[in-house]
C-alpha cells in the first residue's frame, strides 16, 4: 500500500469504530486516517472524536497525531455534500463501522444501516485507488437457524425474513450486506461480522457497558434461559479492532466473509462465566445451577427483580431479558476458520477479562448500563 493511501473509517465516535481508530494510531497509521464524523466543522468533529478515543484508552500523545485535515465532516444521510472532496480520491481502504446499534425498534434503523451504507458505497465505487471496502456487520445477522451442533459457518447469504430475526437491528445488517452485493458487484467488498462484542481487555467496560449488564442481571437473579453448559461467543472490542485492521491492510484475502468471533477455541460456557464472576467477587450464586427458565416465564421473576435489582425499571428489565434470553438459548458458536487462516490470533476468552468488566461497572446501576443498548 502506498504511503499516500488513506484509510476512511466511519463510526469513529462509536465503540468499535473508535477502538479501530485507537488501534490504527498505535500501529503508526495516524497520518493515513480519514475520519467521517458528524459535525458542523472539523474542530467540533475533533472534539467529539477525542472524547471517544480517550474513553477507549488513547493518550494525549496519540491524540496529538491526528490533524483537523483528517476530519471529514458529514453524515451517512447526506453524503452528496462531500462526494467531491479531493481527499476521497486518495482512499484505498474503507472501514465502514458506522451503524445504529440498538436492540430497540428504532425508526431510523434501516435509514442508517441500509440506506446510509448504500450511499457510502455509491460515493466510493469506481474511485481508482479503492482496493477494499470493509462492511462491518454482525454475526447475529445469521438469524435463528443454525447447524445441528449450533455452529454458524462463514457463508455469504443470510435470511432477510423478519421471522428469522429476533430484533430489527440484525435484519438491517443482513439487508445491508445483501444489497451491497446486488447493487455494487464491482465494489471490492469484504464482510466482517463481529460476534457479541463486550468490554475491553485493558479497560473492562469503562468505554461501554453494552451487553455486559445482561450477564450481571442473570447472575443476580440466579436464572438463565440457557443451560449452564451452553456456550456463548463473546469477543473484546480491542481484539475485534485489531482483527479489522489486520484484514483491512493485508495484501490479499482468501475469502470475502469473516466472523470476528471467539469460535470453538475461545467461546465459554455460562458455568465458566459464572465461576469467573465469582473469582472477581461477584459470585452470589456460584456453586449451584441457575434456574433454567423459559423465555415465556420470565415475568415470574418480577418479585425477584424488585428485591435483587431495585435500581432499574422491572418492566423494562423483563422485556430486555426476554429478548436477550432468546439470543442466549440459541447456544451459537460462530465458525472463524476463515479468520484464523488469515493469521489473526484467537480472541481472548471472555473469562480472561470479565473481572475487569465487573470491577469497572461495580458502582453503575444496571438500569444505567442498559441505556447503552436501548437508545
Amino acid at each position: 500500500m502506498d504511503s499516500a493511501d488513506m484509510i476512511l473509517i466511519t463510526g469513529a465516535t462509536g465503540f468499535l469504530g473508535g477502538a479501530t481508530v485507537v488501534q490504527a494510531i498505535q500501529a503508526g497509521l495516524a497520518p493515513r486516517l480519514l475520519l467521517l464524523v458528524r459535525a458542523q466543522d472539523p474542530a467540533q468533529g475533533m472534539d467529539r472524536l477525542q472524547v471517544q478515543l480517550k474513553r477507549l484508552g488513547a493518550g494525549d500523545s496519540e491524540l496529538a497525531q491526528l490533524r483537523l485535515s483528517q476530519i471529514l465532516c458529514g453524515d451517512l444521510s447526506a453524503l452528496d455534500s462531500i462526494a467531491a472532496d479531493p481527499r476521497l480520491q486518495r482512499v484505498s481502504t474503507v472501514i465502514h463501522c458506522a451503524a445504529l446499534a440498538t436492540f430497540a425498534n428504532h425508526p431510523a434503523l434501516e435509514t442508517t444501516n441500509v440506506d446510509g451504507t448504500l450511499a457510502l458505497a455509491a460515493m466510493m465505487q469506481g474511485r481508482p485507488g479503492l482496493r477494499r471496502f470493509l462492511y462491518i456487520g454482525t454475526a447475529m445477522a445469521c438469524g435463528t437457524h443454525s447447524a445441528s451442533d449450533h455452529s454458524i459457518p462463514e457463508i455469504a447469504n443470510l435470511s432477510l425474513a423478519q421471522e428469522d430475526h429476533l430484533v430489527p437491528y440484525t435484519r438491517s445488517k443482513a439487508i445491508g450486506e445483501r444489497l451491497l452485493r446486488q447493487r455494487f458487484p464491482q465494489l471490492p467488498l469484504v464482510v466482517l461480522r463481529p460476534s457479541i462484542v463486550v468490554g475491553h481487555t485493558k479497560l473492562g467496560c469503562t468505554p461501554s457497558q453494552s451487553i455486559f449488564w445482561v450477564f450481571m442481571a442473570w447472575q443476580k437473579l440466579g436464572a438463565l434461559t440457557a443451560a449452564m453448559h451452553d456456550k456463548i461467543d463473546v469477543v473484546p472490542v480491542d481484539w475485534c479492532a485489531g482483527a479489522i485492521l489486520h484484514l483491512a491492510l493485508k495484501d490479499k484475502l482468501a475469502q470475502p466473509v469473516f466472523h470476528l468471533s471467539a469460535g470453538t477455541q475461545s467461546s465459554r460456557s455460562f458455568r465458566q462465566i459464572d465461576s469467573a464472576l465469582a473469582a472477581a467477587g461477584m459470585g452470589n450464586v456460584c456453586g449451584r445451577d441457575y434456574e433454567q427458565i423459559e423465555v415465556g416465564k420470565i415475568d415470574l421473576l418480577l418479585p425477584r427483580i424488585k428485591i435483587r435489582i431495585p435500581d432499574c425499571s422491572p418492566r423494562l428489565l423483563m422485556r430486555a431479558l426476554k429478548l436477550y434470553g432468546e439470543f442466549a438459548k440459541l447456544n451459537y458458536v460462530f465458525c472463524n476458520k476463515n479468520l484464523l487462516a488469515e493469521g489473526v490470533p484467537s480472541a481472548p476468552p471472555f473469562t480472561d477479562y470479565i473481572g475487569l468488566c465487573a470491577t469497572s461497572t461495580r458502582h453503575i446501576p444496571i438500569g444505567e448500563q442498559m441505556k447503552w443498548d436501548f437508545k
